[in-house]
């Protein structure tokens, strides 16, 4: 005999669970580079976007530091879409399967500040000097040109690591706990003109490869419709806004094997993720 009821139980499973899939959310998870409210903030419109293009709910998610944001993109089963800085980019790339989809034409420059001209040169030994995370990319920007200029970890350099905003580590350097501090150039606009006025740029770097938008085959999902969307994005008035809160000039689009020159910038980030 047929059974009906077995039959509807199983269709029923089937619905729920095709059903449970079309709502599912969204993850976007971007590198913590900012505090929690400036990362919702500058990418609200991204979150907007997305939400009526592939009509589910977003969510925007980061991390405490760069180190636990790398360790939950490399696992690979969190995050839908990532944005971050090459060198973590990298690393999602070859051990989660994630794929570069998308960059801003506007690469990453590194600056250094101090309180003077000539700290460097006031201070030639025990130079302390504050990131905000041993992997972050400017960062390991930052004290690679510090060591190209004759400077030794451990010898002339004191490195310390804060989980903190830009502002917060200005305000360190302005109290004279460090002597040095390393941020991104979006990071140092968006510092107050009047606290701009009391630091000096020691350092500023040329643009190197900036944030990777990378995602994977998820929820249905597939990379060439989540490249289709951003390609979307870059071109809607959701993007024009997102370019202008972030103070970022534009988009361009990524081959698979965009990242394959950042392997040495990569391997000293997955040494230092291990330690």
């Amino acid at each position: 005999m047929f059974n009906f009821k077995f039959v509807s139980i199983v269709f029923l499973s089937i619905a729920s669970a095709l059903f449970a899939q079309e709502i599912e959310s969204l993850k976007i998870g971007i590198a913590p580079h900012s505090s929690a409210r400036i990362i919702y903030d500058v990418h609200r419109d991204l979150k907007t976007f997305l939400e009526h293009y592939f009509n589910r709910p977003v969510q925007i998610l980061s991390a405490k530091t760069f180190s636990d944001f790398a360790d939950t993109c490399d696992q690979g089963d969190t995050y839908d879409l990532i944005i971050t800085s090459p060198n973590l980019a990298y690393l999602a790339q070859h051990q989660a399967h994630y794929v570069p989809l998308m960059t801003y034409t506007k690469g990453l420059e590194t600056i250094i500040l101090s309180k003077t001209s000539s700290s460097l040169k006031d201070h030639p030994e025990n130079i302390k000097i504050a990131g905000q995370d041993p992997v972050s990319y400017a960062t390991l920007c930052g004290e690679e040109w510090l060591e190209q200029q004759g400077y030794v970890p451990g010898k002339n350099l004191i490195y310390s690591y804060y989980i903190s905003a830009s502002d917060s580590l200005a305000t360190l350097l302005l109290k004279n706990q460090v002597d040095l501090i390393i941020i991104s150039l979006p990071n140092y606009l968006k510092l107050d003109q009047e606290l701009q006025n009391q630091l000096f740029v020691v350092y500023h770097s040329a643009p190197k490869p900036g944030r990777i938008f990378l995602a994977k085959d998820s929820k249905g999902i597939t990379i060439e419709e989540w490249r289709n969307a951003l390609v979307a994005f870059s071109q809607s008035q959701e993007g024009a806004r997102h370019l202008k809160a972030t103070k970022l000039e534009g988009f361009e689009m990524l081959e698979p094997h965009a990242l394959d020159t950042l392997s040495t910038i990569a391997q000293k980030t997955s040494s230092r993720l291990t330690h």
